[in-house]
Parts: structure tokens; sequence; C-alpha cells
């Protein structure tokens, strides 16, 4: 091998050829390694930083204070929906107890209208100066003239609140100051203090009892002389007239006569009763006082409430009068067997 090294080397330069040599590689020194310094930020970094992370904090503050805000504007938004919702309902409900009350003042003065007789002027309504120049039997009775009867009797407004059956003292010093109507039942029993000056007795009388004795011998002679006369009847038409002279509904004549559970009467008539009850005669006290108060009221005593008239023809209206021949025992028109379980 080396021969032929040799031989070929001395041709090849004489023929002119270029040789390379090649070059062994070097061997390589293991690599150093690098070590990192840390770098310290200099203080304007930190400060940079410092205010990027304050400025973050501020940002996420400002969102969170805004998200909050938002909230409690919804929320108060919320609110004054609701508010405005009931409102409105509270508002709807008013104008609807309003219609109603309405309507049915509408409807109890058209009934009213439709029973001739009945006093226009009412309670607590208001009477001009002019009027209240008027002497007392041309017009009613208001809660000034309360007060001068208070004080021709020389009584304080307790005493003068007792004796007329008014127990809340305060309503009625109010009462004295004012020029607002009394109610009938009141001037009733004015009218006739002021005609019979003295204090109701302490005898009590029941308004059944009352009633017997003022028509008790009016409904005799009526079903004594009349023609196949219905005792039923007449006793209805004169209890008609009897609740009609103290204002009261022929409804009343029926809670007061059975003496049903809570029919007992106001003090106001209580004291009425016993009053009348100690005139000379009850029943032309109580109608003449009654005609008064119905006249100065607009109202018409006899129209509401007219005796009965022996052969008069019938009204057929309103309920068939059996209740006294009931309470009497008498038999039922249809035999009923009892039921057997």
């Amino acid at each position: 091998m080396s021969t032929n090294t040799k031989t070929i080397a001395p041709a090849a330069k004489k023929a002119g050829a270029k040789t390379t040599r090649v070059k062994k590689p070097a061997a390589s020194a293991p690599a150093k390694k690098r070590v990192s310094k840390p770098r310290v930020p200099s203080q304007k970094q930190l400060l940079a930083r410092q205010e990027r992370r304050e400025q973050r904090e501020a940002e996420r503050a400002d969102r969170s204070a805004k998200r909050v805000l938002q909230k409690e504007l919804e929320k108060k938004a919320r609110l004054i929906a609701r508010e405005e919702r009931k409102k409105q309902r509270e508002a709807a409900k008013l104008a609807e107890r309003l219609a109603r009350k309405e309507a049915k003042a509408a409807l109890k003065l058209a009934r009213k209208a439709g029973r001739p007789g009945v006093p226009t002027i009412k309670k607590d309504m208001e009477i001009d100066h002019a009027e209240l120049l008027k002497p007392w039997t041309e017009r009613p009775l208001t809660g000034r003239d309360v007060d001068t009867l208070c004080k021709r009797f020389e009584l304080n407004a307790s005493e003068f609140a007792s004796a007329l059956g008014l127990q809340n003292r305060f309503a009625f010093a109010k009462l004295l100051r004012s020029s607002k109507v009394i109610p009938f039942d009141v001037e009733m029993l004015c009218r006739l203090y002021d005609e019979s000056p003295s204090p109701a007795p302490w005898r009590k009388y029941e308004a059944d009892e009352v009633f017997k004795a003022m028509y008790g011998s009016l409904i005799d002679h009526v079903c004594k002389h009349g023609v196949n006369e219905d005792r039923d009847y007449i006793e209805m038409q004169y209890s008609k007239r009897f609740t009609s002279a103290l204002d009261r509904s022929s409804s009343t004549a029926y809670r007061w006569m059975e003496k049903t559970e809570g029919s007992g009467a106001r003090l106001v008539i209580d004291l009425l009763l016993r009053k009348i009850m100690s005139m000379p005669n009850p029943r032309e006290a109580l109608e003449r006082l009654s005609t008064v108060v119905h006249r100065v009221r607009g109202g018409d005593f006899e129209t509401r409430g007219p005796a009965p008239v022996p052969g008069a023809p019938r009204s057929k209206r309103g309920r068939a009068s059996g209740r006294s021949a009931a309470r009497r025992g008498s038999a039922m028109p249809l035999p009923i067997r009892p039921l057997t379980l």
C-alpha cells in the first residue's frame, strides 16, 4: 500500500495536478458554561411598575364601584317601579271603592225617592246662616241650637250629652260648635225637652211595649168595626207608622217586635220612649213631634206612615203577613209527617 502511494504521487506531480491536503479536525475544547447574572431593576422601573399596578387596582376598583352603583340604581329603579305599581293599584281600588259608594248612595237616594214622605235633609248637612235666623218651627235643629238648649237648662256639655244619650263627649262638644243638622231622633228628643223641660224617667220601656200602649186600642177598634180585616195586616201598618215616626224602617219594626238578637234600640231611642211615655198622651205627642220634624226636613209623616183605613184596598207588594199567626201557634197549611231515620 505504501509503495503504490509513493509511485503515484511523483506521477501526479509530473502531470501537474493539484493536490488538496485534508486537514484533520482539531479536537474541540469543551464549551464554557455561561452564568447569567440577575438583572436588578432600576428605581425608575420599580416606580413605573408600581404605578402600573396601582393603575390596574384603581381601574379594578372603579369597575367594581360602577357595578355596585349599577346594581343599586337597578334595585332603586325596581323599588320605584314597585311603589308606582302599588300606588296605581291603591288608586284603582280607591276609585273602585268610591264608585261603588257613589252607586250605593245613588241607589239609596233612588230607593228613598221611591218612598214618599221620607225627609230629604239628613244629618251632618250644613245650613246657611240665613236659614239659622229662622224660628225652630221652620227649620231643622243644628249643633248650635243644642248648645242653646244646654245653656237654657243650665247644664254643662257632659250632663246634656247624657240627657240626649250621646256617649261620645268629644264628638258632642264638637257638635255644639257646628251648624250641622243633628240626627232625627236627637232632634225629636231636643224638641221634647224644649216642650217639657224635665229629664226622662228611670222607667225603661221596650219598643213593643210602647207600640202596644200607643196603638193597641186602635188595632182592636179597626179589627172590631172593620169588615173582614186581617189583624196581622193592621198591626203591620201601624208598626210602620210607629217606626216612621222615629225615622226607622219597617225592618226595624220587625226586629223590635220580634226581639231578635241584637235588636235593642239605641240609647237615644230608649230615652225618647221614656220621655214620650211620661207625656199625658204619648201617641199624640209622638205623632205631633214627628210631623214637625218631617216637615222642616222636607218630608211628610202622614205620607210616609199613613194610618190604615178600614175597607181600603190593600197593596199586593211585599211579603204576605203571617208572622203573628205563626207566633200564635196556628196550624200549618200542609200536613207534614216527621221523618224517621
